[in-house]
């Protein structure tokens, strides 16, 4: 084969990938569009003074995991102690802090030593000691020896929780007041079937922020910040929900999801062999949902936003978080390789685990290659720029498009973005393949390369104080 032969037998299989991935998108957003609008009907036509004061309002436990939190912990708590839901506990786990964390927590919640029955159901470490807090009685804190990373943490507060659903949130959360009662009321409609239940969070860089509840929704414009905004719109609204139609919803994220304790109980707990804990969990539930299919256990994700959650703000920070993240994908694909098109897993075998290998896994590789091969074609003088040209054009529109119909069904009903904001994403989406994409391709192939190295490490990227009082 001559070497322009050889170039074109590449670029159209990477031309072809590039259509499956299309029409893929494709038809993941055209079902999420049918499943988002479904469900927000849902949600407006549902009765939530009704479930709040009903006797028969299932009580819920909230996980608060914490390490090295100052910044937020203080807001992060009371978000949840502000919560309009009839009944509820709160368990924050401070995971060995050596910041002010603990301080910090003391002075909100005036914490007083107690004697509680404490039995290790999963692992989670070492406790030294279990605190009530003397203002707020349904609030426990666990001080914990570091390691096991988050999953050891989530661990200590589910060996203590009592109610039978679990909410898991991150400690720079900042929770909406009516997001358990929305997530509960969905819950409800079918409690002996639903096991997990996520919804959409977005940035909170940049909001006013007094005592736990947001006074101003001022979106950041800081490009970083922003992509990231438009990526989990992408992802949530994009694909999550359109998986969810089909019960096959990989991730219930760790920013805030829901979880039935004795589910969680019976798959013994979070493991802490993995990179992260939310993908893991949520892929061993799909597991765990086969292994019951008699049950019709489902796992859901709801189309409203229930909080927002700190994101990177410059791009060592924004590599460190997304090599992480390639990595628990890398470690959990591998992992439940056997869910790959078998028919048992239905769904999640034949639709989701097919875009985790072609996309999650093989994508970094090929992405790369692309661009040695184009880079390559160039400087030896046979690349067609009309052809090249015509694929990148189509590349940038359909990309943008996907954006378009995402940020469409998201602005539509959730009424937080203002128009300035709207079209200062849109205008990103046009410019995103000229250079975030390959930022987040960098951090992929660096997560890559470090899972084939076998690093497993929880590295929390630096955080920055975003939040502004006025």
């Amino acid at each position: 084969m001559t070497t322009p032969a050889f170039f074109n037998v590449l670029f159209y299989i990477f031309f072809g990938y590039f259509l499956i991935l299309l029409v893929y998108y494709a038809f993941l957003i055209i079902v999420g569009l049918g499943e988002e609008r479904r469900r927000w009907w849902q949600n407006i036509t549902d009765d939530y003074p009704l479930v709040y004061f009903s006797s028969f309002t299932l009580p819920v436990s909230v996980i608060i995991p914490a390490r090295n939190e100052e910044e937020w912990i203080r807001n992060t708590i009371l978000s949840v102690i502000n919560l309009n839901y009839p009944q509820f506990e709160a368990v924050v786990v401070d995971d060995g802090s050596t910041d002010r964390t603990f301080e910090i927590l003391n002075e909100t919640l005036d914490l007083k030593p107690v004697t509680v029955h404490y039995v290790k159901h999963f692992k989670d470490g070492q406790v030294y000691s279990i605190m009530k807090s003397m203002k707020y009685p349904n609030v426990t804190v666990i001080s914990k020896s570091p390691g096991l990373k988050k999953a050891g943490a989530v661990n200590a507060g589910l060996n203590i929780v009592r109610y039978k659903y679990v909410c898991v949130m991150d400690a720079d959360t900042i929770l909406e007041p009516d997001s358990l009662l929305k997530v509960m009321t969905q819950v409800e409609r079918d409690p002996e079937k639903v096991i997990g239940i996520g919804s959409y969070f977005g940035l909170v860089n940049d909001f006013v922020i007094k005592d736990g509840r947001i006074l101003d929704y001022y979106f950041s414009y800081n490009p970083l910040v922003a992509y990231q905004n438009m990526e989990y719109i992408r992802s949530f609204f994009g694909n999550r929900i359109a998986w969810s139609a089909f019960n096959a919803m990989p991730n219930v994220a760790g920013g805030f999801g829901l979880w039935r304790k004795d589910v969680l109980y019976e798959m013994g707990g979070y493991s802490a062999d993995f990179t992260c804990e939310d993908i893991e969990i949520t892929f061993r539930a799909h597991d765990y949902i086969v292994k019951n299919k008699d049950k019709g256990y489902k796992i859901l994700m709801l189309p409203y936003y229930v909080g927002w959650t700190e994101g990177p703000s410059n791009i060592k920070s924004l590599v460190s978080q997304r090599d992480r993240w390639q990595r628990v994908v890398n470690e959990t694909a591998w992992s439940y390789k056997y869910m790959l098109f078998n028919p048992r897993y239905k769904w999640m075998g034949l639709l989701t685990m097919p875009y985790f290998l072609i996309y999650e896994v093989m994508g970094v590789f090929i992405e790369t290659i692309s661009i040695s091969v184009v880079t390559a074609s160039w400087i030896i003088g046979i690349l067609d720029v009309r052809v090249f040209l015509a694929y990148f054009l189509l590349m940038l529109l359909s990309q943008s498009l996907i954006s378009v119909m995402s940020l469409f069904a998201f602005v539509r009903d959730q009424k937080v973005f203002r128009l300035k904001y709207v079209v200062y994403l849109l205008f990103l989406s046009l410019i995103e393949l000229f250079w975030y994409r390959w930022i987040i391709s960098f951090a992929k192939l660096l997560g890559t390369i470090k899972f084939l190295f076998g690093y497993k490490t929880y590295d929390q990227y630096v955080r920055e104080k975003r939040i502004r009082t006025s």
